[in-house]
């Protein structure tokens, strides 16, 4: 056998298989999709980014000096008739008295915000996410109540037109079912067409990449949120709370460093000279005398800086008690919605179908009343998808408030 053949056949199966592992179908839950945004989302990976620039900054904060030392020299003869050489060195050293720790005290502080500010981007996207998921979980629910519907349009046609042949019902009869037929088949497409949008939607903030398939995994079923005084006692931990409180840390940081920038400069220098054919050592200190500029500036900015984080804080935690107030009053009610809608009507709903169903087979039932029946099914079926939304929208409205993870 020719070894072309083999070869062909070899790179063909090559090609099946990496087309059937591209094709692999992502299954996702709502915590892989919270981890996945967390890894891919372009605002974590920006914030992450800024923590390594303040580790940089405490790495540089914590330098023995931060400025090197000066080294100064010279030569040149005197204008005497002999002309002999005078040459002078010099270093100086300034010694950054009482500056150290505020520099530290102040890239500490920065870089807590900075893992702060991560936190409250992630908060923030973990909100994006679960919404887009729920929304995306209730468009996957809603195709294939879509797909339901129209299998029993299909057969309601079928059964219509038997009957119309068999001259039981009208012509007019028969096509109001081919109408409502079509119509299910439409509304399948149409039903496709919003979940391809919804996955969309979360495969752009999750970072699937093109091609690839999202198969969810879970429920509408929203889990249980927390009562109201431990929501309550989660607000200082939340992530923009914290926020401020390293902005508060910062200012005093700078406070600190203003207060250190006041006081004199001091320095320490030591020096070599040969004045004509002697060598001379000196030693001496330099300070500087802060008369006019004493960093008030700077001490103003801080304390500002400092009063306005501690109102803002203040501000949005009276805020958020409110808020967290009305979330919890709003899941409350979206709870009981569906708890009452699950108790009194979709036992009712699933009985009213089977029964539909029976109905159409068994050429039961008019087609002005299967119509009727048809949509206000349908309509039953779509409003307790609308529910299991709103509620699972709710609990993540509280979870966000509260500064509660998903």
């Amino acid at each position: 056998m020719s070894h072309v053949p083999i070869a062909r056949l070899t790179v063909a199966a090559l090609a099946l298989h990496s087309l059937s592992a591209a094709a692999e179908p992502v299954e996702i839950d709502l915590r892989g999709a919270l981890d996945r945004a967390h890894r891919a989302a372009p605002e974590a990976v920006a914030a992450r980014g800024h923590i390594a620039e303040a580790e940089a900054g405490v790495r540089g904060a914590n330098v023995a000096f931060t400025t090197n030392p000066e080294l100064e020299g010279g030569a040149g003869p005197r204008l005497t008739a002999s002309r002999p050489i005078d040459a002078e060195l010099r270093i100086e050293q300034d010694l950054e008295v009482g500056r150290r720790g505020p520099r530290r005290q102040l890239a500490g502080a920065e870089l807590r915000q900075a893992r702060a500010e991560v936190d409250r981007a992630l908060r923030e996207l973990d909100l994006e996410v679960s919404i887009a998921f729920y929304e995306a979980l209730f468009a996957d629910a809603a195709a294939e109540l879509a797909d339901r519907a129209q299998g029993l349009a299909q057969r309601a046609a079928a059964v219509a037109e038997r009957r119309r042949q068999a001259g039981e019902i009208t012509d007019l009869a028969a096509t109001l079912a081919r109408v409502a037929s079509g119509r299910a088949s439409s509304a399948v497409l149409a039903a496709a067409s919003e979940r391809a949008l919804a996955i969309g939607r979360l495969a752009a903030r999750v970072g699937v990449a093109p091609g690839e398939t999202i198969v969810l995994r879970g429920d509408l079923a929203a889990a249980a949120v927390a009562d109201l005084a431990a929501l309550r006692g989660s607000l200082a931990a939340r992530a923009d709370v914290r926020v401020l409180d390293t902005e508060r840390e910062i200012a005093n940081a700078q406070r600190a460093q203003a207060i250190a920038d006041g006081r004199p400069e001091i320095a320490v220098w030591a020096a070599y000279q040969r004045e004509d054919t002697a060598g001379v050592v000196l030693g001496g200190v330099r300070m500087s005398l802060p008369v006019w500029n004493r960093a008030q500036g700077a001490y103003a900015a801080a304390v500002a800086r400092g009063r306005r984080a501690v109102e803002t804080r203040d501000a949005i935690l009276r805020t958020a008690d409110r808020q967290v107030a009305d979330a919890l009053a709003a899941y409350t009610s979206a709870r009981q919605a569906v708890e009452g809608f699950v108790r009194e009507v979709v036992p009712l709903l699933e009985a009213s179908e089977r029964l539909l169903q029976h109905t159409i087979d068994a050429g039961q039932i008019a087609v002005n009343d299967y119509l009727v029946a048809r949509q206000e099914l349908a309509s039953g079926h779509r409003e307790h998808l609308e529910r299991l939304l709103a509620l699972a929208r709710a609990a993540a409205g509280v979870r966000f408030v509260a500064g509660v993870a998903p």
